[in-house]
């Protein structure tokens, strides 16, 4: 059974940042993603930064996150929003190639010293005496790890309305392995 310091489940945004952080401190690090070319995938807008989710990235780029330097290299569009209001509320935006910005997200977590891509699905969370021991996947495979972090979006549980219709999912088109 394999082990890890970190078990990450999940490959979006959350998922990258959770996953090469510790694996940049020394620990030892599983990301588990469905698919491995999905990691960083953009589901709609393909926007990194805006009013709101800007200064979450600054945030996330001063401690040494990856975010905005895979937006930097995939950009297609940089703008200054609410340039006509003060400069308290002005808010860097750039829309990335979707395409090239998860083929980017996958290089830079591919080349993580310490951090391993496991294309799965954590199925169950393994506790003895009140402490996490490991995790379960789909696949059956079981490893054994000192904690998990949950960064699955959309992918936990989620339900996708179209009209009348309601199917369980994540994305759009994408197999959703849970039940």
């Amino acid at each position: 059974m394999k082990s890890y310091d970190i078990i990450v489940v999940g490959g979006g945004h959350a998922g990258i940042e959770a996953a090469i952080a510790p694996a940049k401190m020394g620990l030892s690090v599983a990301l588990v993603t469905m698919e491995k070319n999905a990691i960083g995938r953009m589901s709609c807008n393909p926007a990194i930064g805006g009013s709101a989710k800007g200064h979450l990235v600054h945030e996330i780029d001063a401690l040494g996150g990856v975010m905005g330097v895979i937006a930097d290299r995939t950009g297609i569009q940089f703008r200054t929003l609410n340039k006509s209001k003060g400069p308290a509320i002005w808010a860097g935006r750039c829309q990335s190639d979707r395409k090239l910005y998860s083929e980017e997200a996958v290089r830079v977590v591919s080349e993580t010293k310490n951090l391993e891509i496991v294309e799965d699905s954590i199925v169950d969370v393994m506790v003895e005496d009140g402490k996490i021991v490991g995790a379960k996947t789909l696949s059956g495979k079981e490893m054994k790890c000192k904690a998990v972090i949950i960064a699955s979006g959309t992918f936990l549980n989620g339900l996708m309305h179209t009209g009348l219709k309601s199917k369980k999912g994540g994305r759009f088109g994408e197999t959703h392995q849970q039940d």
